[in-house]
């Protein structure tokens, strides 16, 4: 064979070999929230976000969302070309033409320095990519496409020049500075092709290749740990090792990144050709691995977890989960996606896919294998049988295939008891499981269990023993016991006998969906289509679900490989350590966003290398000595913190009002491995110690009572590993104002004070009251005094005496009964407060009856009462009215010359009694003429008594009582007698 045709079929096979594997990338754009699909690098900070540089400016990426930045957020440009962070934290940008700025504190500060720059640039030079470093005390180092310098900005402003090349005879210089590379290159073809590398460790000059296809020239370079120094001009890839050697490889596209890495791999952007990954020692054999081809790829980036991020120039970014995942579908041969199932034989992976075609996989290689006499049917079941025979099951039919040829068994069993013929024979399969031992193959079936034994089918579960059940799963025990997983639980078939274990232990009344029998004790480990995981060991038993950690409860398919349980289900793959299993295991996960083709899993596989996963997208293969379980523990920030549905400032700690006791946070756990998807654990100490999880972003506490809080939360990526530390966010609301112990004390006092000063007034009206009582009644017993005045009992006496004289007795006997009854309603009205009116009517009555006598019927008077006014329980104080009458007699009626009238009249106004003593006398202001001088100015100690108990009774009694006199007029406006109006209370 000729050594072109041996190239040309290595160049097919290797072509084949890395198309017939391509992980599954994650893929991010325009759609998904970047701001440009024009990406020029990525980089992951130091707290594990992922910036990138776009032509719409700068992304910030937290493994869910993009926080994108342009020119009204700081940005001096929107074009970034460049991310580099400084040991101090500092995330700069570089903006084209040449324009820093850089992200501190959440916020985008421009450069102080830029106009220095921009005359430096002017209308178009551009910064050397990965030739650029900021230190912490604020200079800047960079250098640009042409013109040979390297420059140093310095804190003040100041301009110097590192290196310059003018007149030096070289094309570049490669100088170590800082332990970082820094490029100085005059930037055209025409110049010299000798290049200086100057490193801590050795200086070599090295004359290059000039391209033959490219007039641009832009260098890049980077180093290795041992010193290896590596940079490429267009489509040549230079090496420099410590030792002084030189290489160069034409890798025939035009270069856009490089990135080397300790371990001796290489990472090579290209010009519409994709990345590839080479091999330090081995360049010259070709890449190992080659992504994205047809785009241009404009950087890579290898983050804490081991993903891999590839951005570029037309497609936005790419992100790989793991190296350790490839994935084969129809764009690698496959007739359709969906796998449904899978097993290895003889050294290779068989696959059955659901259009009824049987595909194999070995050696990197796809091809299709002819089943004779099939039909387009799903190929359900895969079983091998001890690496001898592949039994095959379809919708339909069973087949066996030993490596060289199919063999094609028919359904030909038929029950003859009741005399069918064999025109009744099912002649067709339904089946879902098999177990293939040396005699008997068990097969599972829609409709019960049957037996093949010698190509024949010798027992039917459904037609010999009427046991009808949806068998899904067969596994046999070391006693050659069948145990069967069935659409109502778990049976078991011994001496070809059914046992139904489902009613002893409800939990095996669950569908089943797969069997596996362990090493351990013959421990039985059942999946489940809703119920999870079923773990039976010795006599215990117990369920592990989605509480637990498993991704769903429902399992379509389980994997015993070792210490490993592998879990399919219909929301990705879980790997348990099968000692676990009855102490809370540790599940891990792998989704699709960990690089999987699909989360619905049909069926998996393995052999000594790899583990291989039928989904309905295709298969996905797992280099088990490539896949590294993620040791990196995710970090986790508060993002957002409202107070009151209010955006607030993010805070170490809040002191907040009684009334700001509404808070929701927010927070996010970055890792890109698991696509954002994390499980989040949280608490509120001083409200609960216990740990939430959660799926969500967010946590509300609403009308929180006053104290101290502080709010822990942690993230939990799918390998079961949490946050080193929580994020941590304390508040203390405020006691409102009367929940204080000064205001309390304050309103203790207060209350104490209170009832001290409450007690000195009533104590102060107590003893006002008894002042007022004592005054009323003394007040009262003045006026019984002046009612039983001496004047008035000496004449009353000495007309009666008159009467004796004369001998007239009757009037003598009427006059003293008269006299004897006012002095008897006089004493026993002076025992009470309050006396009816009728009393008051009586006495009244009885007085002016015995002055008529006495003044020989001088006047005439009369008393009306008002119909409203009842005078048995009406109760007035007594003695008030009398005063009124005796002055009407006495300075009203005494000086007349005519018939004297004094009509008494009572009527009620609400709750008061009104009194009028009304006479037709000489009037007040003639009698008081009449009255010596001595005596005008005294009042009538009568009505003073009546005035002054009356206030007394007003203060006492809370009423307004009063007395009105009115001087009455004849027509011709002569004094015609005097009306007083009383307001006197009705007492209850």
């Amino acid at each position: 064979m000729s050594k072109t045709l041996v190239s040309i079929l290595i160049m097919v096979f290797a072509y084949g070999w890395l198309h017939a594997q391509q992980p599954v990338f994650r893929h991010y754009s325009v759609d998904e929230g970047l701001p440009s699909s024009e990406v020029y690098q990525v980089i992951q900070d130091k707290k594990g976000y992922i910036w990138i540089a776009t032509n719409m400016g700068v992304s910030r990426f937290d493994g869910r969302t993009f926080k994108n930045y342009d020119v009204q957020d700081g940005l001096p440009e929107n074009t970034v070309f460049e991310v580099y962070e400084d040991e101090t934290g500092r995330i700069w940008f570089i903006s084209f033409p040449f324009q820093l700025s850089f992200f501190r504190n959440d916020s985008i500060i421009p450069y102080k320095y830029n106009s220095v720059l921009r005359m430096l640039a002017g209308r178009g030079a551009v910064p050397v990519k990965k030739s650029f470093m900021a230190d912490k005390e604020d200079n800047v180092i960079f250098s640009l496409l042409r013109g040979g310098i390297i420059y140093e900005l310095n804190s003040k402003g100041e301009l110097n020049k590192l290196t310059n090349l003018a007149n030096s005879g070289l094309a570049a210089l490669i100088m170590d500075k800082a332990d970082h590379l820094f490029v100085a290159q005059l930037g055209g073809q025409d110049e010299s092709n000798k290049i200086l590398i100057n490193t801590t460790l050795y200086s070599k000059y090295v004359n290059i290749k000039k391209s033959e296809k490219y007039s641009h020239v832009h260098l890049m370079a980077s180093k290795i740990n041992d010193g290896t120094v590596l940079f490429t001009l267009n489509e040549f890839l230079h090496i420099v090792k410590p030792d002084g050697s030189y290489s160069a490889y034409n890798l025939k596209e035009r270069i856009f990144w490089l990135s080397g890495s300790d371990d001796g791999s290489i990472w090579i952007g290209k010009e519409i050709s994709g990345i590839e990954k080479y091999q330090l020692n081995s360049i010259e054999k070709g890449p190992v691995i080659k992504y994205l081809s047809k785009l241009s790829v404009s950087s890579s980036y290898i983050d804490n977890s081991g993903g891999t991020w590839f951005t570029t120039l037309e497609d936005g970014l790419y992100y790989l989960p793991s190296g350790a995942l490839k994935s084969i579908n129809t764009s690698d041969g496959l007739s359709v996606d969906n796998i449904k199932s899978i097993d290895n034989f003889k050294d290779a992976i068989y696959m059955g896919l659901s259009d009824g075609k049987l595909f194999k996989y070995d050696h990197n290689s796809v091809s299709e294998l002819i089943i004779p006499e099939s039909i387009p049917k799903s190929i359900n079941v895969i079983k091998n049988q001890d690496d001898e025979l592949l039994w095959l099951a379809t919708d339909d039919y069973l087949y066996s295939y030993n490596g060289d040829k199919f063999n094609y068994y028919m359904n030909n069993f038929y029950f003859n008891k009741r005399n069918h013929s064999a025109s009744n024979s099912r002649y067709i399969f339904n089946i879902k499981d098999i177990f293939p031992t040396k005699n008997r193959i068990y097969l599972g079936e829609a409709k019960g269990l049957s037996i093949l034994e010698g190509g024949m089918i010798t027992y039917n579960s459904s037609f010999t023993d009427e046991i009808d059940i949806r068998i899904e799963s067969i596994e046999m025990m070391k006693d050659s016991t069948i145990l069967i997983g069935a659409f109502n639980g778990l049976w078991k078939f011994a001496d070809d006998r059914f046992e139904y274990l489902g009613y002893e232990i409800p939990l095996l009344k669950q569908r089943i969906t797969d069997i596996i029998i362990t090493d351990k004790k013959s421990d039985i480990i059942l999946g489940t289509k809703g119920s999870g995981l079923i773990y039976k060991y010795g006599d215990s038993i117990i369920q592990i679900t989605r509480n637990d950690g498993l991704s769903s409860n429902s399992i379509s398919c389980l994997l015993h490989e070792g210490n490993n349980l592998w879990v399919g289900t219909n929301n990705g793959l879980n790997l348990i350590n099968i000692n676990e299993l009855s102490n809370n295991p540790k599940i891990i996960h792998f989704k699709k966003e960990h690089g999987l083709i699909s989360n619905e899993i049909n069926k998996i596989s393995s052999n000594q290398n790899y583990i291989y996963i039928a989904t309905n997208k295709g298969l996905t293969i797992i280099d088990k000595s490539m896949y590294m379980l993620e040791n990196t523990r995710p970090p986790i920030y508060i993002n957002n913190v409202k107070i009151m549905k209010r955006d607030t400032a993010i805070l170490d700690s809040y002191q907040l009002h009684h009334n700001q006791n509404f808070i929701t946070i927010s927070f996010i756990g970055i890792s890109f491995r698991d696509g954002g998807n994390l499980l989040y654990k949280y608490r509120l100490k001083g409200l609960s110690n216990e740990w939430i999880s959660t799926n969500n972003l967010e946590v509300e506490y609403a009308f929180l009572p006053p104290g101290s809080y502080q709010f822990e939360v942690i993230a939990i990526n799918s390998e079961g590993n949490a946050s080193i530390e929580p994020a941590v966010l304390s508040f203390k609301i405020s006691h409102p104002y009367w929940q204080t112990w000064w205001f309390i004390a304050l309103v203790i006092l207060l209350a104490l004070a209170s009832v001290l000063a409450f007690y000195y007034y009533r104590l102060k009206i107590v003893k006002k009251e008894h002042a007022l009582q004592n005054d009323i009644n003394w007040y009262r017993q003045q006026a019984l005094t002046r009612q039983m005045d001496p004047h008035f009992v000496f004449n009353t006496l000495n007309s009666i005496q008159s009467y004796i004289i004369k001998n007239d007795r009757l009037s003598s006997s009427q006059y003293l009964s008269k006299f004897a009854r006012l002095m008897r309603l006089i004493l026993n009205n002076s025992q009470k407060q309050a006396i009816p009116l009728s009393d008051e009517i009586a006495a009244l009555n009885l007085y002016m009856e015995l002055e008529s006598l006495r003044f020989q019927q001088k006047f005439e008077f009369s008393i009306i009462t008002d119909h409203s006014v009842d005078v048995d329980s009406c109760y007035i104080p007594a003695f008030l009215i009398q005063p009124f009458v005796e002055n009407a007699i006495w300075h009203g009626i005494m000086g007349l010359k005519i018939q004297g009238i004094i009509r008494i009249s009572f009527s009620r106004e609400r709750d008061q009694l009104i009194c009028q003593v009304e006479d037709n006398g000489i009037g007040r202001t003639q009698s008081m003429e009449m009255k010596p001088e001595n005596e005008k100015q005294k009042k009538s100690l009568g009505i003073s008594l009546v005035e002054t108990r009356l206030n007394l009774l007003n203060y006492f009694y809370s009423v307004n009582m009063k007395i009105v006199f009115t001087d009455l007029f004849n027509e011709d406006n002569s004094p015609a007698g005097t009306k007083v109006t009383i307001n006197l209370p009705i007492i209850n």
